[in-house]
């Protein structure tokens, strides 16, 4: 029994070796290392993950048009082909737990990608950081003028009760609203009231807003993640017409704009959401807790694959809540001599 034991345990431990090993990291990424994030390659998408991310998310794809090809080149299939693949291999690993992994190629649109995920815990601080990661990366990469958009959806009490408060509005001003926002509202409430359509936003006036409809746990959550953006001294938004969709996020949504180069076109460079809940929705035995960003950067910035990391020299932790605001500004300043 003590030999099969052993064994079981050498294969587990193999196994988490091998998920938690560095792995080649474009150099454009590379602050995310400096924040604690570790890279690893995740196992392909399958049939059966795009199966499953279909029917999640194809009628918030064409009630969304504008963010199109955000949610069409697998961001959906990505979660929950990480999701799997975390669970496949997580045994023994702590948590929460910091990954980055290549996304999905987007080199015929002119970008190169990448995930960000902090699993394992239901906590602000897991947006907050994937939020300061993302803006170091596209600091590094010339992008100026960083703007963040946010909003939340709350939990599952939160959006059933935003749900009901929509289609009170919308049963009442039917009338009034413009034909596409009546199409989408057939389909889900949320995809009506995500409609930026300018016609739609004007005929909008006294709509319910998902922040009024939050639980009182979902409300410390938002606090706390705009504390920690404010803290970072970072522009930002509260857009309530940002709603990712119920079936597959919860919580804090949001997005990361800015300018790049001599340009002044503003552009999304990276879209995030919570997904408590979601593994359990897949069939996962457990569920598991969890934030994620994906981070896009233009194709011409050239590419340099880094392969071997300096042995760190200075362990940080921090002990508290106020102690957790100023280790922002602590990591920021290591982070830079770091990459020095």
């Amino acid at each position: 029994m003590k030999k099969k034991e052993n064994k079981r345990k050498e294969k587990t431990q193999r196994k988490e070796q091998k998920f938690i090993n560095f792995y080649p990291i474009d150099k454009n990424f590379l602050p995310a290392i400096f924040y604690g994030f570790t890279t690893t390659k995740i196992s392909p998408i399958t049939k059966e993950d795009k199966s499953k991310a279909s029917s999640l998310k194809e009628n918030w794809v064409k009630a969304n048009k504008d963010l199109h090809w955000l949610f069409s080149e697998n961001f959906v299939e990505e979660r929950i082909t990480f999701l799997r693949h975390f669970t496949e291999n997580m045994t023994g690993i702590p948590q929460p737990a910091t990954i980055a992994y290549e996304a999905d190629n987007l080199e015929q649109r002119g970008k190169k990608a990448m995930n960000l995920e902090v699993i394992g815990t239901d906590k602000s601080i897991a947006e907050a950081i994937l939020i300061k990661t993302a803006i170091a990366i596209l600091r590094e990469n010339d992008v100026k003028d960083i703007t963040i958009d946010i909003n939340s959806i709350g939990d599952k009490d939160s959006m059933g009760k935003f749900t009901k408060d929509l289609v009170s509005y919308y049963r009442k001003n039917l009338n009034e609203t413009p034909a596409c926002c009546r199409q989408n509202f057939k389909k889900d409430p949320f995809y009506a009231a995500s409609c930026k359509n300018k016609l739609c936003l004007e005929a909008k006036e006294g709509i319910p807003t998902s922040i009024t409809s939050l639980s009182d746990e979902s409300r410390k959550h938002f606090t706390e993640v705009l504390e920690y953006i404010e803290i970072m001294g970072i522009p930002y938004n509260i857009n309530n017409c940002l709603l990712s969709d119920r079936r597959y996020c919860s919580q804090a949504v949001f997005e990361i704009k800015g300018k790049i180069g001599k340009s002044d076109k503003e552009e999304i460079f990276a879209i995030g959401f919570r997904y408590d809940g979601l593994a359990q929705k897949l069939g996962f035995k457990k569920d598991l807790m969890g934030a994620g960003i994906k981070i896009f950067l233009n194709k011409d910035k050239k590419s340099k694959l880094i392969s071997k990391l300096k042995k760190p020299k200075i362990f940080f932790i921090q002990i508290s809540d106020e102690a957790k605001h100023k280790s922002f500004e602590v990591i920021e300043v290591l982070s830079f001599f770091g990459q020095r």
